[in-house]
């Protein structure tokens, strides 16, 4: 059986390939264009995985499609992707289970409670799954906008970086801030995770949104351009509070995994795994809205294939190779000045002695 698994339609566009149960293949259209956020069928990366997988439209038996909402006519879309795939059966799965699959399906757990936190979709911005065998049960939703990820936009915007692309820059700024205003975060999200809209101001499109009563928390004027030496204690107490309600939404347990444009956030990862709450923790590495491409194909699969069993461990190295001539032939014709180390030793020296000179190193 071949499935296919779309993803991210709305922004983030992306695609997997399952034969047999077993991901051949997964590439985010954006990574083959170099455009940002492309939306739509992502046909490139479609094309791509195809080919990785020695497949044409024709064999595919099912496109699974974690849904976007109701953008434009989604009729058109269905139309579209018979055209593209005239064999296959079309199944259409919601967006927070996209993700829970992916987390689940792809971890080594036949077991587990699945926690999937983003800014949102299909309404929702979170969601807790109870996972076992081959089902995922629902046991606690949030809605938007009483969101954790729309609250990390909001702040990031705030600090002057761009929402949506630039929260990781708020992650790490909040590593040299204090405690001060972790108080006025914790009133701004309940420990039942509800936002108190009190702090914000519906009519303002700038400053993340807030307004009068969050400025004067900060001892600034309304509106004003926050100072850079109080960036990093704001960074700091969202961090914090961020941590603290997400690891009370997990609660406690054996196995947890986790999914959702909230979980690239590398210390609220680590924050979870040091909270002595769960033994083991499986993170969903694909985690934001390209990773339910697989979701979508990996739940496809469960529902048609119950008794089969649960396939190798998730690699991430799913998408296109590039040998060592291909890397020469593009460095060429680019006109760019670059030195071929021909063995892995020299290779690795390089490396060393410019990570020891405070460069910083691309890897592909």
């Amino acid at each position: 059986m071949i499935i296919i698994g779309l993803g991210g339609l709305l922004g983030d566009a992306a695609c997997a390939v399952l034969v047999d149960g077993a991901l051949k293949a997964a590439v985010e259209e954006s990574k083959i264009t170099r455009t940002p956020r492309r939306d739509g069928i992502p046909r490139e990366a479609v094309d791509q995985c195809l080919r990785l997988a020695n497949l044409n439209p024709t064999q595919v038996d099912c496109v699974a499609l974690a849904r976007p909402f109701a953008q434009g006519p989604e009729s058109a879309l269905h139309l579209a992707l018979r055209h593209y795939f005239p064999n296959a059966e079309i199944a259409v799965l919601e967006h927070h289970l996209g993700h829970a699959a992916s987390a689940f399906f792809a971890s080594p757990f036949e077991a587990a409670t699945v926690l999937t936190l983003d800014h949102a979709g299909d309404f929702r911005c979170g969601a807790r799954w109870r996972a076992s065998g081959h089902q995922l049960q629902v046991e606690r939703e949030w809605y938007y906008p009483d969101s954790l990820g729309r609250l990390y936009g909001a702040v990031t915007e705030l600090l002057g970086f761009t929402a949506h692309s630039d929260e990781h820059k708020v992650q790490w700024l909040s590593c040299s801030g204090d405690d001060r205003f972790v108080v006025l975060f914790r009133e701004i999200v309940s420990e039942s995770a509800r936002i108190d809209i009190s702090f914000f101001d519906g009519s303002r499109t700038s400053r993340g949104g807030f307004g009068p009563a969050f400025f004067a928390r900060l001892s600034l004027s309304d509106g004003a351009d926050v100072p850079a030496a109080l960036a990093p204690s704001i960074a700091r107490g969202l961090q914090r509070v961020v941590e603290e309600r997400v690891i009370s939404m997990a609660g406690t347990g054996e196995n947890l995994c986790i999914a959702g444009g909230l979980f690239y956030n590398a210390l609220l990862v680590e924050a979870l795994e040091r909270s002595g709450r769960w033994k083991n923790v499986f993170v969903q590495p694909a985690a934001g809205n390209p990773g339910t491409a697989i979701g979508a194909a990996l739940y496809a699969w469960h529902q048609r294939q119950p008794e089969a069993p649960r396939g190798a461990p998730l690699s991430l190295l799913l998408g296109p190779e590039y040998g060592l001539e291909d890397i020469k032939k593009v460095l060429e014709n680019c006109k760019l000045r670059f030195r071929f180390l021909r063995s892995t030793d020299d290779l690795l020296t390089s490396t060393v002695a410019m990570l020891g000179e405070r460069k910083i190193v691309a890897w592909m």
